[in-house]
């Protein structure tokens, strides 16, 4: 699963001349289709985020009249609405497997497929109570690709026009198992026309193709601040470097206080929101599935 992640470049023109720098855009033979459109309104937007939770409001790239285009979309699919009266799920993550036949994202998969820039992407371990999030970042720096879909929506509080997204979920590599069993859908600068459709890329077989795990290697792992468990936090000493055994404290009293709380079981799913009693974002009432 991806619950949370980042995108700590200074600003939206740094993000551009990353992308298209990892696309090679500009280079000789590249032609102006590889350069990369955006809105003046998401530029002026943009900011660095350390904490990025669903029902944020992020840019994507997106493929649009042929080329590339980065538009912001928020993270989180409107599921079914949940019982008793409450508002519409949000699924943040879907599942890299059964995605393309899945009713919920079958069509967005055939049609409507997305890059969400990042440059990292939080998993947790430890007891409820004391959460230890360990930050997932390109092991030799630079951005990175998470494979998504995205759809065409009405935001549910204002009604007015949306487009939302989900991050798509493969079993984790070596470099993610010790803390998760599964991890976001990383791309290859060769793979991003390909997954937009772009070009040849229209080929749905060739796209599901490249919903693997990352090689071992590609990311490297740093225990952070345990200030990441609430969404209200997003700064830059979210990244700092924890020791682990800054936190052991904590841990072992949570175990004194509380002897008859069930060990996590391996490989098991984290709260989107709230793990340690933080404060929650903004988002429509009502469950919030997790893949």
């Amino acid at each position: 699963m991806c619950a949370r992640f980042t995108l700590a470049v200074p600003d939206f023109a740094t993000l551009i001349a990353l992308l298209e720098s990892s696309f090679g855009a500009g280079r000789a033979g590249s032609g102006p289709a590889r350069s990369i459109a955006a809105d003046p309104e998401i530029a002026a937007r943009f900011r660095p985020r350390f904490n990025i939770a669903p029902a944020t409001v992020h840019p994507v790239l997106r493929a649009r009249d042929g080329r590339r285009a980065v538009v912001a979309a928020t993270w989180g699919f409107l599921g079914r609405f949940a019982r008793g009266g409450a508002g519409p799920s949000l699924l943040a993550n879907a599942r890299a497997e059964s995605a393309r036949a899945k009713p919920t994202f079958r069509e967005a998969f055939a049609a409507r497929r997305c890059v969400v820039p990042a440059d990292g992407f939080y998993e947790w371990t430890g007891p409820k109570g004391a959460r230890r999030p360990t930050w997932f970042h390109p092991a030799e720096g630079g951005l990175l690709r998470l494979a998504g879909l995205y759809q065409p929506a009405k935001d549910p509080d204002t009604g007015e026009p949306d487009v939302r997204f989900t991050l798509l979920t493969t079993e984790a590599n070596a470099d993610v198992a010790p803390i998760h069993d599964r991890m976001p859908v990383l791309l290859g600068p060769g793979d991003v026309d390909l997954w937009l459709g772009l070009g040849d890329g229209a080929d749905a077989d060739r796209a599901e193709a490249l919903l693997r795990p990352a090689p071992r290697g590609a990311l490297a792992a740093r225990a952070v601040s345990p200030r990441v468990n609430s969404v209200a936090h997003d700064d830059p000493a979210l990244l700092q470097e924890l020791a682990a055994e800054t936190a052991a404290p904590k841990a072992a009293a949570s175990k004194a206080a509380a002897p008859k709380a069930a060990a996590p079981k391996a490989g098991g799913t984290l709260p989107l929101f709230d793990l340690d009693g933080g404060a929650r974002p903004a988002v429509p009432s009502g469950r919030t599935s997790r893949r």
